[in-house]
């Protein structure tokens, strides 16, 4: 049929009449609108002019969402390809400065070494991954000038901001030593060298005053040369792995810092000051090795008073166990003989030195001796003495310990 609308086997008309050959003939016969808004038509578009709007814009519309639609997805695409290698890097990252193993190292960490230079000293040692990672995170945390000398003891289970942590805090690592009252140099710097804490022959060296230059200023006074006596005994705490000066240092800083100002004690006894603060401390070294009760070193301390004042000899079996370099049970007649400074059965007034590091208990019994007229003293098994006025009184304590020691009386 002529003119009738054609199926939809690709024919024109049906639902694409609008924009056919027929359509387009039409339009050209019939007269266009007007532009204007119109009055008739209220200013809207209509017949096929608005159906052909609508279904470019729907058209263009649908194009423009497949296009965003397309772009969005390669944009997604894109991004988490570029995010791989960003999570690699932060991944590497937390692998080097992460704990790990189990390593650990007491470490010195000098003065004036840069983030750097710890970070290379840190991973030889195989506490840290990275010397890089170590200075890189240093400067995140913003302590790289921040870091303390020092020693210290690192693991790797710390990672490396717990290491830089401890760094920047200074917490070192800290030994605690105790000298005893009574002991000598010999004895204190073999104590130190049974702790690892200096060598025996430096610091003997050292206090002997056999390096010269070596002095220590402390209280407003300067010690040097045989420093016998002026290493107070008491418990310390120290930084590990410090010299053998700083030891010796601290210990006389300590002994003038408690002995001092009881020498400088207005009611110390006029003997005391008339000796001086050597004589006072060689005094009171005898004291710590000769009497084990406290009641009893003023009264150890006043017979060696009493003897200097008469210009007899002190007779002290401490200063011969000093001289002999060993510490025996008892003495022989032989052993009174030794000949040295320091034996005081042969040789008059005080020793040149102290003869061990006395405790303050000593030194106070130094400075403030017994006001007795006693010249001579014994010692029993118990550690205590028998105080005597003449030799005669000191024969008959003397037969009465033998006695005593014969029949076995504790």
């Amino acid at each position: 049929m002529r003119g009738g609308v054609r199926g939809s086997q690709g024919r024109p008309g049906g639902v694409f009449a609008p924009f056919g050959r027929n359509a387009r003939a039409r339009a050209k016969a019939r007269p266009r609108p007007e532009r204007d808004t119109g009055a008739d038509t209220g200013g809207q578009t209509t017949g096929t002019d608005a159906t052909a709007a609508v279904d470019v814009a729907q058209a263009t519309a649908g194009t423009g969402a497949a296009t965003r639609t397309r772009s969005g997805v390669g944009a997604r695409r894109v991004a988490a390809f570029a995010s791989v290698p960003v999570l690699l890097c932060l991944a590497w990252a937390l692998f080097l400065v992460l704990p790990f193993g189990s390593g650990e190292a007491v470490l010195r960490i000098e003065r004036g070494l840069t983030s750097s230079e710890i970070g290379k000293i840190l991973a030889k040692q195989g506490l840290v991954r990275s010397q890089v990672a170590f200075e890189a995170a240093a400067r995140l945390a913003g302590v790289q000038d921040r870091l303390k000398a020092g020693t210290y003891r690192l693991s790797s289970r710390m990672g490396t901001f717990g290491i830089l942590r401890a760094l920047a805090e200074g917490r070192v690592e800290r030994v605690r030593f105790t000298v005893p009252e009574g002991y000598n140099l010999a004895e204190i710097a073999s104590l130190l060298d049974g702790k690892g804490l200096a060598s025996r022959e430096r610091f003997l060296a050292l206090t002997r005053g056999e390096v010269q230059g070596f002095r220590v200023e402390a209280g407003g006074k300067e010690f040097s040369g045989n420093l016998e006596g002026y290493l107070f005994p008491d418990t310390y705490e120290i930084e590990s792995g410090v010299s053998e000066e700083t030891i010796i240092a601290t210990m006389v800083r300590r002994f003038a810092e408690v002995v001092l100002p009881e020498f400088a004690r207005d009611d110390v006894a006029d003997a005391a000051k008339a000796l001086g603060l050597h004589g006072v401390v060689t005094i009171a070294s005898m004291v710590e090795r000769e009497a084990r009760i406290p009641e009893d070193r003023p009264l150890v301390a006043a017979v060696f008073y009493n003897r200097l004042k008469r210009r007899m000899p002190l007779q002290s079996c401490a200063t011969v166990q000093y001289a002999l370099g060993t510490w025996k049970e008892r003495l022989s007649y032989d052993d009174l003989k030794v000949d040295s400074p320091y034996n005081t059965y042969l040789v008059a007034g005080l020793p040149p030195g102290p003869i061990s590091s006395p405790g303050l208990s000593s030194i106070r019994a130094a400075l403030h001796p017994a006001e007795v007229d006693y010249l001579y003293f014994a010692a029993d098994e118990h550690g205590g003495h028998i105080f005597s006025r003449t030799f005669r009184e000191h024969q008959r304590a003397l037969t009465l310990l033998r006695r005593q020691d014969k029949v076995g009386v504790r």
